[in-house]
């Protein structure tokens, strides 16, 4: 289905001569000219394709003129929408055609020609930051035009260093300056005309594992945005594939049946790549040497060019003693994952990444690394996320709404992108965070609802909203607001005990304000969540900005963390509790959540039978049997006292 092309601009074709005109008619003057046209356009057509096929460098040049971004019309590595990387390789058939490549300079003696696909992880590093964007920062004023001429003015010091991105947060560089205390570099996700710059430090555990007459060192980049959190570390973008081989006639003979790169062969049949122009070698001759070559848009580094002239250093021979002992495991190698690594975009920012492709069960192996923390799975006899639900699906739904990179989106629409992302044939090889937002699953219930192509859910992997109700439009807005810890403590309540008419009433305050809790609206309870250390938060559905913050959510309290209790509470005007229930769909209490908040009323000495409980699913004395009292792990509470607790409440004359 995704290749579907529509031709809308078809005209029907006309006959050579009128429908009145006899077939036995003698030619006339006017027809032998309408003929002789056609023939200048055939003429002209097949000169067309003369210089199409045998000046393709001609060619090369038309294309990327009418295109004005370098001809490049493909969306994704594997030919975009037309499905073809024959029209690639017209692009960059011309070795010595200047447009796909960036040359970038280093000191007087050294210029570095990039090519395309490096353009944005070929970086220079500053020893500080341009005089003028400091200034400009300080005055809040915009001198952009002018930073940028400084910015090129100031890549050609030799204070300036080079250095190669192979991931959001490391940098390979030359010893030297691998070992300067701070550089900064222009981020690529900054804008055309952004001034984002991001700080550098020498990276001690990469460096200290390097060879005593080393050449290449590595720089840690310091506070860089992840690009997800993934259990307990945050996701970094791998951005450069390393490559053992150095040698150009190796990469030669990988160079003669691929498409996708964009150096083809030169006329002496060596090969143009990326290639540093440097100072004279032994004999005093100029040199061109390899040293970062591109597959698609993929970036391979072969050699890392020194300044000054010097020689190259094989990135294979300088690494191999620590590429599988030190590097992190999601560094990129040519042999091992250039065929397989998983191509990634950002439309916005246009930043390419690849990420190493996975199985389906090890995508949910890494849910269950989630579902096993202690921290989230909350002790036996607490509620969580994870213990509220008991499929798969249910689990990782929960889970992906709480560590969602995108602002929490809603738990219900993830159950729909995880059933898709797990019934894939054949899997696609991404991360689920990965694939919801860059891969099939950013248009995937749009596209269903034009050809209507995915299969009906039916049973447990239903969900409780349809696709066409999580189309990625809506499914972005939908987020939940998390507290933080100032907002939650907004929240916290007491409880003071009270008397009218002669009955026992309860009196709900906030603590930091002293306020009585709001009145509820008719069939509009009020949310609230009773934390592990036995705290209150309630949160007045009257008050709560839905158009700022969306709709609130009992994850959202706590950030979506364990908890004894949650539900939602009734209140008259002057802050009285009228009833409480256990309704949460993302906590799903049991009775024995109940009997927690009972105990703790009781032991403040409040008369529990001041407002109705609402039992959750008619419970009775018998779930109080059924409950594993002595499994609970809840330090708070006896789980000799709750099991009493629990009858009693079970019978309390406002049971309902």
């Amino acid at each position: 289905m995704e290749n579907i092309q529509i031709l809308d601009d078809v005209e029907e074709a006309r006959p050579l001569t009128s429908s009145s005109q006899s077939p036995r008619q003698p030619l006339t003057k006017s027809f032998r000219d309408r003929t002789n046209k056609l023939l200048h356009y055939l003429i002209g057509i097949t000169i067309i394709g003369a210089v199409i096929v045998f000046f393709p460098s001609y060619w090369t040049v038309v294309l990327q003129s009418t295109s004005g971004s370098g001809g490049n019309t493909n969306s994704d590595d594997n030919g975009g929408i037309f499905g073809s990387s024959r029209i690639s390789k017209l692009r960059r058939s011309d070795a010595t055609t200047k447009e796909n490549y960036t040359i970038k300079s280093g000191s007087d003696d050294d210029e570095w020609l990039i090519p395309s696909c490096a353009e944005q992880t070929f970086l220079t590093l500053y020893t500080e930051l341009p005089p003028l964007l400091q200034s400009s920062l300080q005055r809040g004023g915009d001198e952009i035009e002018t930073i940028d001429e400084q910015q090129r003015k100031n890549s050609n010091s030799k204070n300036a260093c080079k250095g190669m991105l192979l991931r959001d947060d490391i940098i390979l560089t030359t010893h030297e300056c691998s070992q300067t205390p701070t550089l900064y570099f222009q981020s690529s996700s900054a804008s055309e005309h952004s001034n984002q710059y991001l700080e550098t430090a020498p990276h001690t555990t990469l460096n200290a594992n390097m060879g005593l007459h080393s050449k290449l060192g590595f720089l840690e980049v310091k506070d860089v945005p992840y690009h997800y959190l993934f259990s307990d570390h945050p996701v970094r973008r791998a951005r450069m594939f390393l490559s053992l081989r150095s040698h150009p006639d190796v990469m030669r003979e990988v160079m003669a049946d691929d498409d996708d790169y964009y150096a083809s062969e030169t006329s002496s049949g060596g090969m143009a790549a990326a290639a540093i122009i440097g100072s004279s070698s032994n004999n005093g001759n100029s040199s061109i040497s390899p040293y970062i070559t591109c597959k698609g848009y993929k970036p391979i580094i072969h050699n890392f060019p020194l300044p000054n002239g010097q020689k190259m250093v094989p990135i294979g021979e300088e690494l191999h003693t620590i590429m599988g002992l030190l590097l992190p495991d999601d560094i990129l190698w040519e042999h091992t994952d250039l065929d397989t690594a998983i191509a990634l975009k950002n439309s916005d920012t246009k930043e390419r990444w690849w990420s190493k492709a996975i199985t389906l069960e090890e995508g949910e192996a890494e849910f269950q690394r989630y579902f096993d923390r202690p921290e989230i799975r909350g002790p036996e006899g607490s509620l969580s996320i994870v213990r509220a639900h008991n499929g798969f699906i249910g689990k990782a739904s929960g889970i992906s709404e709480k560590f969602d990179p995108r602002g929490h989106r809603g738990q219900v629409c993830f159950f729909n992108y995880l059933v898709r992302w797990r019934d894939q044939k054949p899997f696609s090889g991404m991360h689920f965070m990965d694939w919801v937002d860059y891969g099939m699953g950013r248009s995937l219930f749009e596209r269903n609802q034009k050809y209507h192509f995915l299969p009906e859910l039916k049973g447990d992997l239903k969900g409780q909203v349809t696709d066409e109700k999580c189309v990625k439009s809506r499914f972005n807005k939908r987020t939940v607001h998390f507290f933080n810890d100032v907002e939650r403590s907004e929240h916290e309540i007491y409880l003071t005990p009270s008397s009218e008419n002669g009955k026992d009433i309860i009196i709900v305050r906030y603590i930091q304000s002293d306020d009585v809790v709001g009145p509820t609206k008719e069939g509009h309870p009020h949310l609230y969540m009773f934390d592990m250390n036995k705290r209150m938060y309630v949160v007045d559905k009257n008050l709560w900005d839905d158009e700022k913050y969306g709709k609130i959510k009992h994850t959202a309290v706590l950030d979506g963390m364990p908890a004894l209790s949650a539900g939602e509470a009734y209140f008259r005007e002057d802050g009285v509790m009228e009833g409480i229930n256990y309704s949460s769909g993302h906590y799903r209490p049991k009775i024995a959540a109940l009997t927690m908040m009972y105990q703790w009323m009781k032991e403040q000495g409040l008369n529990t039978t001041a407002f109705q409980w609402m039992a959750r699913k008619q419970w009775s004395t018998e779930d109080c049997d059924e409950t594993d009292w002595e499994g609970m792990e809840i330090e708070a509470f006896d789980v000799k006292v709750l099991e009493e607790a629990c009858r009693e409440v079970s019978m309390s004359p406002t049971w309902t």
